[in-house]
């Protein structure tokens, strides 16, 4: 199991400690709806590079270890793949992900928690996409909760399209746990729905009384802010995808 895993023990006092360097002030709200038993899904709205440290110091906050869902081609970085391995993350190809999906609903029937994000890849907006269907299905085959987590603030340390701010500063951060979703039977699609909007919610309860100020490429432009609006934010993702495509067919992969 993760949680007796030594190097998974010394992962997260780094990650307390890069936090700590930092001088983050995260306000961390809503832990008593992570489960403190059972399994369930950690669902993770994604705006930076960084929100895994602060919604997996959350979960370890309540006392859990939380299983990642990564991406496989991390592997290929050797340090990567030796934390992957023995801090229990799950790889998943985005191409041929029947394994790792299945490693995923492996885990929640033994009881652990399995943190993920819906929307796939980090929203340029900082609003949130359009969410995969994944964690709706997972929860509906092994029959756990999904607990929306929404992470604010990080994306104005290291994100896409805005200035890198690594070194300490004082920038606040909240991390608002919501109530679990149950599955209750739905199809796939109406609990996806649900999450969605159970994780706008959550997203809304952390950006209230948040600094906004105008103009700052962090903010999102319906606040005010710099970044590109949703529609925008989608033209560059396809942009992007299309010219890794280009370097993988040249590569011949």
């Amino acid at each position: 199991m993760a949680r007796r895993e030594p190097v998974y023990q010394v992962v997260f006092l780094l990650a307390k400690s890069i936090v700590g360097a930092q001088g983050l002030r995260v306000d961390y709200r809503g832990l008593e709806h992570i489960p403190r038993t059972g399994g369930g899904l950690i669902a993770v709205n994604h705006t930076s590079y960084v929100d895994f440290l602060e919604a997996g110091l959350a979960v370890k906050k309540a006392g859990r270890w939380p299983r990642y869902m990564v991406k496989a081609e991390l592997r290929k970085v050797k340090i990567m793949a030796f934390i992957i391995k023995h801090c229990g993350a799950i790889g998943v190809d985005r191409e041929h992900g029947a394994e790792s999906y299945h490693e995923a609903e492996a885990a929640l029937e033994r009881g652990e928690l399995v943190l993920l994000y819906p929307e796939a890849t980090i929203s340029r907006s900082f609003e949130l996409k359009e969410f995969k269907s994944g964690a709706a299905r997972m929860s509906l085959e092994a029959g756990v909760p999904i607990i929306p987590v929404a992470v604010w603030g990080t994306q104005r340390i290291w994100s896409k399209g805005t200035q890198r701010r690594i070194g300490r500063h004082r920038f606040p951060v909240v991390v608002e746990v919501g109530a679990p979703v149950l599955p209750d039977g739905d199809a796939p699609d109406v609990l996806t729905a649900r999450l969605r909007s159970a994780m706008g919610a959550a997203l809304e309860r952390a950006q209230r009384g948040f600094p906004a100020p105008a103009g700052e490429d962090w903010v999102p432009a319906r606040l005010g802010g710099g970044a590109p609006a949703p529609d925008e934010a989608l033209r560059l993702e396809q942009e992007e995808f299309a010219l890794r495509r280009a370097k993988r067919d040249a590569r011949g992969d």
